[in-house]
């Protein structure tokens, strides 16, 4: 798990955060370190290499509120599965 700092809320319905290593765009944010609660994806990442800012795409505007209460949220790390469709198995016919 990476922490996320949760700094702002857009008037346009996004969020801005920043944490202290440069992930990738489209990684999904959550609200808990289990995993469980889905904040939104990675829209944009700009700054600083060593302590870049994120831009975040909220799922809702409940929940967007509620980063903004907690002040922080969380990214998977590579090695942990997202609950979803499986990838690589065969497709039955």
């Amino acid at each position: 798990m990476k922490k996320v700092k949760i700094l702002h809320n857009l008037p346009n319905g996004r969020i801005i955060g920043r944490t202290n290593y440069q992930p990738k765009i489209n990684m999904p944010i959550f609200l808990d370190s289990l995993g469980k609660k889905r904040l939104g994806k990675i829209y944009d990442i700009f700054g600083p290499v060593d302590r870049p800012y994120l831009n975040i795409i909220p799922a809702s505007n409940a929940l967007r509120d509620k980063s903004l209460e907690k002040g922080e949220a969380f990214i998977l790390q590579k090695g942990r599965k997202i609950k979803g469709k499986r990838k690589g198995s065969p497709r039955r016919k």
